[in-house]
């Protein structure tokens, strides 16, 4: 059982991570009007400034570390149960 808890834990830690970099993506883009500055838009982060580039770097680090501890704490609570 616990063993089925971690690989469920796990699952929704890549989706929610997955959903929250889109959520961030989707953010960045209606506040300054351009694609955000990651590896999956090489040209606009080859473009952009070195201040967004940071700017963005810590909106989406502190997203995925918030939702890492969500999620990590959802299946702790889950393996509780079982």
């Amino acid at each position: 059982m616990k063993l089925a808890v971690k690989i469920l834990g796990m699952a929704a830690s890549i989706v929610a991570g997955l959903l929250g970099a889109k959520l961030v993506g989707s953010i960045w883009k209606g506040a300054t009007g351009e694609n955000p500055p990651t590896l999956a838009n090489p040209d606009v982060q080859q473009r952009a400034t070195i201040g967004k580039v940071l700017a963005f770097a810590a909106v989406s680090g502190a997203s995925a570390s918030i939702i890492q501890a969500v999620t990590k704490r959802w299946a702790g609570k889950l393996a509780d149960k079982g």
